[in-house]
């Protein structure tokens, strides 16, 4: 059964009765309310314009084929996806999901009672053919954040939704702090396609909250492209410039894959 299955959509709608909806960034009660006017002035102030593609000079993108990401890691947009990680609020992560979909694939959304529903997207799914979330980097949470998100993706894009694809085989040390080329060996040869039969040929949209130097990003890539993907390509809710990203970006690639 579907995350977005009517019997699903008719218990969240129960349950809505005691919890109320709020809005991911300021925790606003919305009910049916679509979207948060209280944050939709600093929301459009975070936008990254003219367009959502991740630079290459200011991320290390490895493998990918490319990256987007609709928003700045600021503000209220970093407050509503730390709210999701910290703040035992998984329905925040949906929620920033469905504005994903909205932004970043055109999606159209409709409220059913007082859960905004991704409509289809007729022939987005073209470019893709599975979504592949982030794994977490622990279990303490209880829930993955970049796999709630992928749900009101893989509503817009009709896309089958891979989450046992890739797994974490080994932890990391946090990556604040660490300087460029720290981040990516912290994160070199993390990750392994459990299932390859779920990856092998295909075109894969992986899911991440935040990309920052694109390092967690990459080496997913790397380890789903090594189970046969065709491309990998990433979408996250939000970006950071990386302050010192090395001036020879191919050098630092191949330092890297030597460890």
């Amino acid at each position: 059964m579907g995350y977005y299955s009517l019997p699903r959509r008719t218990l969240r709608g129960v349950r809505q009765l005691l919890y109320p909806r709020r809005c991911p960034f300021c925790n606003r009660v919305l009910g049916s309310v679509p979207e948060c006017p209280d944050c939709a002035e600093e929301l459009e102030q975070l936008r990254r314009k003219p367009g959502m593609r991740l630079d290459m000079s200011q991320h290390y993108l490895g493998d990918l084929t490319g990256g987007a990401a609709p928003f700045r890691y600021e503000g209220c947009v970093r407050a509503g996806i730390l709210r999701a990680k910290y703040q035992a609020a998984p329905w925040a992560a949906v929620e920033m999901g469905v504005l994903l979909a909205k932004l970043a694939f055109g999606s159209e959304i409709r409220m059913y009672g007082a859960e905004p529903v991704p409509q289809a997207v007729p022939g987005m799914s073209l470019g893709y053919d599975c979504i592949v979330p982030v794994p977490p980097s622990g279990t303490r949470r209880g829930y993955n954040v970049p796999y709630l998100m992928s749900l009101p993706l893989a509503q817009a894009l009709q896309l089958p939704l891979c989450p046992a694809a890739l797994r974490r085989i080994r932890a990391k040390k946090h990556q604040a702090g660490l300087p460029f080329e720290e981040r990516l060996a912290n994160v070199a040869g993390a990750f392994r396609a459990q299932e390859p039969d779920l990856v092998e040929g295909k075109r894969i949209l992986l899911v991440d909250d935040v990309v920052t130097t694109g390092a967690t990003a990459a080496a997913c890539a790397q380890a789903l492209l090594a189970a046969g993907a065709e491309s990998v390509f990433v979408v996250a809710m939000a970006t950071s410039e990386f302050d010192n990203v090395p001036s020879d970006l191919a050098k630092t690639k191949e330092n890297i894959r030597k460890r």
